[in-house]
């Protein structure tokens, strides 16, 4: 009678307890991690930041290791046709992730959801900014002349044309050449990004500047592609751990933006980004037909064309 009261009573406690203690210690291996650049960061390297929370991660699940390596896009999706992935992957717009998997965390963005199932979250963000010598541009809605600074991926002028302001001259630049034009030349106006103010700090160069706030698809995705329930479970652990407060708090060390707290930089233009929340993107999915597609209708957009217009609201989340 003892033995059968002590283990209904007692032991089934101890044991629940036990398993809840022991599961960080059940597995004992290697988390792979991609990291994929497929748009400009601040400053430092993405790779060692995530490095970085790796460690911390690693102090707190006892045999589990977070290994972090940076590859292409063209690199990750021949990778992907030969059936070989990592467990987790960082990576933006322009990327065909395969193999991905819901997550399970309360840390959500827009552009990462499927319905209502959360398939990517987003560690870390950027935004596209104004950026003027010394004139005010905040209520700014025509512009005689801008340089604007595009990458492969990126949607600068779905960010311009959403914000309603009139370009008569635009000249589109590889994101180094248009800041380095931006700086030599006479021309007043820059459309960049938190790497272009990060740059601009560097070069102790005063500029005046306006976050663009209805468009923004700078954000660093985070996205599950490990098949092991186990590796699964350390993997959405591991992401937690990367979006809790004081992890986010450490993004101001690479000149980036927090999707979900107010973190603080010195930098008063980087103060501003994080300040400001987009109104639109588009799905961390999007394929790169459909990016290249949307460059061609902002350009009709832009023009007057009904259908275009139409077409990229549908875009839009």
């Amino acid at each position: 009678m003892f033995c059968i009261l002590f283990t209904c009573f007692y032991g089934v406690r101890k044991i629940s307890a036990e398993n809840v203690t022991t599961k960080s210690e059940e597995y004992q291996g290697v988390l792979s991690l991609w990291q994929i650049d497929s748009f400009e960061g601040g400053i430092g390297s993405r790779k060692q930041f995530l490095l970085k929370i790796a460690r911390g991660f690693e102090k707190k699940h006892k045999g589990v290791l977070v290994m972090v390596t940076n590859i292409t896009k063209d690199g990750a999706e021949e990778n992907f046709k030969n059936g070989i992935y990592p467990d987790m992957i960082s990576y933006g717009n322009g990327v065909d992730v395969k193999n991905f998997s819901e997550i399970k965390t309360e840390k959500t963005v827009k552009g990462g959801m499927i319905g209502d199932k959360i398939y990517a979250t987003a560690w870390c963000r950027g935004g596209y900014v104004l950026i003027s010598k010394g004139d005010s541009c905040e209520n700014i809605e025509i512009i005689d002349e801008l340089i604007v600074s595009k990458s492969e991926f990126t949607q600068p002028l779905t960010a311009l044309y959403t914000e309603d302001i009139e370009v008569n001259k635009a000249e589109i630049l590889p994101p180094m050449d248009a800041y380095v034009k931006f700086v030599s030349s006479k021309c007043k106006y820059l459309l960049g990004t938190q790497r272009d103010v990060n740059r601009l700090e560097t070069r102790g160069m005063e500029v005046v500047t306006r976050p663009l706030k209805e468009y923004n698809d700078l954000y660093q995705y985070i996205s599950i592609t490990a098949n092991e329930p186990v590796k699964k479970y350390y993997c959405e652990e591991y992401i937690n751990y990367l979006l809790t407060e004081s992890s986010q708090e450490e993004l101001k060390k690479i000149g980036m933006m927090s999707c979900f707290y107010k973190i603080k930089h010195d930098n008063a233009h980087l103060q501003g980004i994080q300040n400001t929340e987009s109104a639109y993107t588009i799905s961390a999915f999007t394929s790169l037909l459909n990016l290249k597609e949307m460059q061609d209708l902002v350009m009709l957009a832009k023009g007057g064309n009904t259908q275009a217009k139409i077409k990229i609201k549908n875009m839009l989340i």
